[in-house]
Parts: structure tokens; C-alpha cells; sequence
């Protein structure tokens, strides 16, 4: 019998800038998702509501899973 997979989780990068002193994200694993928040839990939610707007447009089936992972910009 093969292996049993669940759904991979989609990572999602949060960013916070000290001077704007506000946060935002963007996804690897998902195309065009972008949110913004001033609080780290506004900015998740305004990810899931963008992730589950892609997968409507997308004809994707089911709830999009988020991981959330703390990030940080390149110093260029």
C-alpha cells in the first residue's frame, strides 16, 4: 500500500519593516500571494483571505494551508 500524504503546507514569508512598523508576506509555493498588515496576526490573515481568493481563481479544491516562517530581506 503506498505511503499516506496530506496536503504540503504553503510557506509564506513574513517580513516586518521597523520603519514603516508594519508587516508583510509573500509565498515560494504560492504565484501573486502578497499581503499586508500592521500586526503580525492582521498580516496572516490577510494571507489566508489571498491564498483562498488564488485557489478560487485557480480551481483549486480545499482550504490552503499556511506555514508561516519569519524572514528577512537581503541586505543589498
Amino acid at each position: 500500500m503506498p505511503p499516506v500524504h496530506g496536503p504540503r503546507a504553503i510557506r509564506v514569508n513574513v517580513y516586518y519593516s521597523p520603519e514603516a512598523r508594519s508587516y508583510w508576506a509573500d509565498s515560494p509555493d504560492l504565484d501573486g500571494l502578497a499581503a499586508s498588515g500592521k500586526s503580525r496576526q492582521e498580516v496572516e490573515q490577510e494571507a489566508l483571505w489571498a491564498a483562498e481568493t488564488l485557489f478560487e481563481i485557480n480551481g483549486t479544491e480545499g482550504v490552503p494551508q499556511l506555514a508561516f516562517q519569519d524572514a528577512e530581506l537581503d541586505p543589498e
